[in-house]
């Protein structure tokens, strides 16, 4: 197994792309699609650690910075989930011409990744397989607890809150960015996330879709979730025990063995 960094071209911005290749041809390919913010900073160490468990078991594996975020081209508040559905294709075009024998193409992405993958399936005809971890079911609700680590920073810094939720996305809507953990958000990615509907994109797909509940103890199958497989036939719902390594808690996680065990199987790797 290898490893190689590179950059791909984006519409003249530059996406930073890691590439893992198994010792052997590979007959298909996994793009890793990070979640958002400070997630993606505490999610990184597993997302390497999967990479290189999927590229010794023979598996071509490619993860990518979204522009706007690590080591890709622009700011944040220049970026939007449209930007990061344009760079999860380009990585799918990048495997592409790397070898045309890929049989099967799948996108994993944790949480607002998630959401790029099942979104990006919707618009392509060469995507197999989506493998959603902790997925972003509904963007509106999502885009309200982002503004809410606003509001407790707020809290934090003046004892109480100065502007409230709707003052923030009057602000949005001015052109004006709010700081979400040192991030800017801006109005396109708020609003582009805010309509955003999980069970939306995955009606509109054919894609074998596996979701996979993370919980820190056992656990029941989430309403939302099991809405999801209800009305989506090719969706599957999974409930594993893992920590939430994409928050700060008191250890840095360098893998998460249960979710690579269900990726694993679901990608035919055998244990």
């Amino acid at each position: 197994m290898t490893e190689e960094y590179r950059y791909l071209d984006v519409n003249g911005d530059r996406l930073f792309a890691a590439f893992h290749q198994p010792a052997n041809q590979p007959s298909q390919a996994v793009v890793i699609l990070h979640p958002l913010g400070e997630e993606k900073l505490w999610a990184h160490r597993v997302f390497v650690s999967l990479a290189r468990d999927l590229a010794e078991a023979g598996i071509a594996v490619l993860r990518i910075d979204f522009r706007g975020e690590g080591d890709s081209d622009r700011s944040f508040e220049e970026s939007d989930l449209e930007t990061r559905i344009e760079d999860a294709c380009r990585a799918i075009d990048f495997l592409r011409g790397i070898s045309p024998l890929y049989r099967e193409m799948t996108l994993l992405g944790l949480r607002f990744g998630a959401a790029v993958a099942a979104a990006t399936a919707r618009l392509r005809n060469d995507v197999t397989r989506l493998i959603l971890w902790d997925p972003i079911v509904d963007g509106a609700a999502y885009m309200q607890s982002v503004l809410r680590l606003n509001l407790m920073f707020q809290m934090a810094r003046h004892r109480k809150v100065v502007e409230n939720r709707d003052q923030l996305v009057a602000r949005l809507a001015k052109g004006e960015t709010v700081n979400i953990e040192g991030y800017e958000l801006a109005e396109p990615l708020f609003s582009q996330t805010s309509g955003f509907r999980l069970q939306e994109m995955l009606q509109r797909s054919a894609v074998e879709t596996l979701i996979v509940q993370i919980s820190q103890e056992e656990a029941a199958i989430k309403p939302e979730l099991a809405s999801l497989a209800d009305a989506c036939p090719r969706c599957r719902i999974e409930v594993v025990i893992e920590e939430p390594f994409w928050r700060e808690g008191r250890a840095f996680c360098q893998r998460a063995p249960e979710l690579t065990r269900v990726t694993r199987r679901a990608l035919g790797i055998p244990p």
